[in-house]
């Protein structure tokens, strides 16, 4: 047998072997990379059992890029006569002209240095972390978390009466839905662009112990609080319809929806509405001008 055959089936093998392994590795990241979901085992029951909202507050964040959305997040609540305050974290990059700004539009305003926040995961969404310090805010009986790229539609106080679980929120699932109270649905993530807590310095350091220890799907506070409470199969958590967090995408993809309905509209996605929106959001850059 010519020596040289022998050689090129051993390459060919090699390459074969190569390659069949590249595969199996891609596939394997893939997997790893896909989406979960979860089944609810709750039903969309958060205004079936209320109760006083107590001392309640808003609460919101702002930088030297958002101080525009959270003016108009407070204009839209003054328009809409929500009875409680908003209050204001501002961290690094918001100026001293801007946080006086706000205090003088009536803003709760309180500083947070992005030094004294963790994200072990992406270091991007760093600042959304912030949203973690609404637990340390024991002064309210309960407080409810609004993203500054939202505005208020339609007065959504209720919220605050949202009987909540120890340790637990209230909140939307991360895709529009409209659910009736028995209804379940699946969710990829819990949506923590408006959520209910009631402060705690017991819940906050027990949460904050889990950054790093649970995943976040997308690296964000989103992410890694779905994981938080998808470990006890979401009992902490009490749903609550998109009426309160809607992004502005839905209205896209389901144009025959009822706009009379969304009570929070949500301007996820870039450019922001105080920076002329979206193109093909025109409607939605609209609604936003008017407030």
């Amino acid at each position: 047998m010519d020596p040289v055959v022998p050689s090129l089936v051993v390459s060919a093998l090699a390459v074969v072997g190569g390659l069949a392994y590249l595969l199996a590795r891609r596939k394997r990241a893939k997997a790893g990379n896909r989406r979960r979901w979860y089944e609810t085992r709750h039903e969309f029951e958060a205004f079936e059992n209320l109760e006083a909202a107590g001392r309640a507050a808003w609460v919101t964040s702002c930088n030297r890029e958002y101080f525009e959305g959270v003016m108009k997040l407070h204009r839209s609540m003054r328009q809409v006569k929500t009875e409680f305050p908003l209050l204001c974290f501002c961290t690094d990059s918001t100026t001293a002209e801007q946080e006086r700004a706000l205090v003088d539009a009536g803003i709760i305003t309180r500083r947070v240095a992005l030094a004294s926040l963790a994200n072990p995961y992406k270091e991007k969404w760093l600042e959304a972390f912030v949203k973690l310090e609404c637990w340390k805010l024991t002064e309210y009986d309960k407080v409810c978390w609004i993203d500054s790229d939202t505005i208020q539609l339609q007065n959504a106080d209720a919220l605050m009466n949202v009987a909540l679980r120890p340790h637990g929120i209230a909140c939307a699932v991360d895709h529009e839905v409209f659910p009736e109270p028995a209804e379940r649905v699946r969710l990829r993530m819990i949506q923590t662009g408006v959520f209910v807590l009631r402060p705690s310095l017991d819940t906050y350091e027990m949460i904050r112990g889990r950054l790093g220890k649970v995943e976040s799907v997308d690296g964000s506070d989103q992410g890694f609080l779905t994981s938080h409470y998808a470990s006890s199969s979401f009992d902490d958590v009490r749903f609550f319809s998109s009426s309160y967090n809607y992004m502005k995408r839905g209205l896209k993809r389901h144009p025959q929806f009822d706009l009379s309905r969304i009570k929070i509209l949500h301007y996820v996605g870039h450019p922001k509405p105080w920076d002329g929106g979206e193109p093909g959001y025109e409607r939605m850059q609209r609604i936003w001008d008017r407030v």
